[in-house]
């Protein structure tokens, strides 16, 4: 008799989990997608220097040079 009780208890304990578990990581997602990140400077996404990038470098070369070889 206490065993069923133990069991029934146990099933709720676990249908209880399951069931607030999922709401709780949904919450948190859309807690964590509305907040905006502490001390981070918003990226403009103008370069530097932006003549320098149109120039090739050797370490540029070398890894095009690698992915063109993998390809034929």
């Amino acid at each position: 008799m206490a065993t069923d009780f133990l069991a029934i208890i146990f099933i709720i304990e676990i249908i209880l989990i399951v069931t607030i578990i999922p709401f709780y990581l949904i919450r948190r997602s859309k807690v964590t997608k509305d907040v905006e990140p502490v001390n981070q400077k918003q990226y403009s996404g103008i370069a530097r220097e932006p003549d320098k990038l149109s120039e090739p470098n050797e370490d540029a070369i070398r890894e095009l040079e690698k992915l063109i070889d993998k390809l034929s």
